[in-house]
């Protein structure tokens, strides 16, 4: 039976209806537009003059990992990691246009875009990459958050991933982006009033209430020492899941090296295993993390990811309530037989 279901610390609703994923369908998928002429991309070696000088660029050098920077007439080769400005950015650092007031409100979009080529290679998917590569892009996004925030219009950093055409991506080679904000995002605030009201009126950070539930129960997937992930209960995406430290951490500037080495794990193992489960979909990730700025509005920051399967119609887009045709619970007991798989491989058990 279809089940309405609230998310945990927004108005969020989803109504979980299997039913729904039994009814016919004509249309036929179409095939990735992404033309993989590597000449063409800007993302590969030897193509660097087609982006922006890079503001950071990893190079390996006998077991030694050097941080360079691109000037205006010269580029970096050789890299295994390069971040730089997006060529068609969503803000602008500086004021381009004017504030206005109520009905029609607007304000200078202020802030930086970048863009992180995690990898050299082309024709990989982020689950291909090998442990110490995560490891590598995880304390890169680390130190470019850190360095994002010592600016004066940044409020807010946010990092995600756009990995295929159906997640709006515009290239297949695997990267990242960052985009900062003047303010805190309305779906981070409302997390953040969440967590504040709890914690002003029960001592309680809820997050971590659902951190302690979901780390047991019939939404689990996958834990390691420091991260837990799990399938939400109110899932808008099929096969959605959320990858949590287990301990409260509201920033992610403050994770150990030692934790990054686990998350790193954590998100190869998952991502491997949607991969395989679902035949490599495309799928956005999106860091929930709290301002380094000061200010009350923390969150225990966390990892989302949203398989891009089922197409959002209208329903969806007309009252924002959203149907999901796989229950949360099957979806995380797939995902987790398949994540383990991974997590096995990796450590040579198969």
């Amino acid at each position: 039976m279809p089940e309405l279901r609230k998310d945990y610390f927004t108005r969020k609703l989803v109504l979980v209806s299997p039913e729904r994923n039994n009814r016919p369908f004509e249309f036929k998928p179409s095939a990735s537009p992404f033309v993989h002429d590597k000449s063409l991309c800007p993302f590969c070696p030897g193509n660097e003059e087609m982006t922006p000088p890079a503001d950071l660029v990893l190079v390996s050098n006998e077991n030694t990992l050097l941080k360079l920077a691109d000037s205006e007439t010269e580029r970096i080769h050789e890299w295994s990691v390069r971040y730089f400005p997006n060529s068609f950015p969503a803000v602008a650092p500086e004021a381009t246009s004017q504030f206005s007031e109520y009905p029609l409100q607007a304000e200078p979009a202020l802030g930086y875009h970048h863009v992180m080529v995690v990898t050299p290679e082309h024709d990989v998917t982020f689950s291909d990459l090998p442990i110490d590569q995560w490891i590598d892009i995880l304390a890169t996004l680390q130190d470019r958050v850190r360095w994002l925030y010592s600016k004066k219009t940044v409020g807010y950093v946010s990092v995600f991933i756009n990995n295929g055409y159906e997640a709006g991506a515009s290239f297949s080679h695997p990267h990242l982006q960052t985009v900062t904000l003047a303010k805190l995002p309305p779906l981070i605030e409302e997390e953040a009033e969440a967590v504040h009201d709890s914690m002003t009126e029960f001592g309680v950070c809820p997050m971590c209430k659902v951190v302690n539930l979901e780390s047991n129960g019939p939404r689990f997937i996958l834990s390691t020492d420091n991260f837990v992930s799990f399938a939400p209960w109110a899932s808008p995406h099929a096969y959605e899941f959320w990858i949590f430290p287990k301990r409260h951490e509201t920033s992610f500037l403050k994770v150990s090296q030692k934790e990054i080495q686990d998350l790193a794990t954590m998100l190869k193992s998952t991502l491997g295993g949607l991969d395989s489960l679902l035949k490599n979909p495309a799928y956005n990730v999106a860091f929930h993390i709290s301002s380094e700025k000061k200010t009350t509005k923390q969150i225990h920051w966390h990892i989302e990811v949203y398989p891009q399967i089922i197409k959002w119609a209208g329903l969806e887009r007309g009252s924002e309530v959203f149907v999901n045709p796989i229950t949360p619970e099957s979806a995380a007991q797939q995902l987790g037989v398949s994540a383990r798989r991974q997590i096995s491989t990796m450590i040579g058990v198969i």
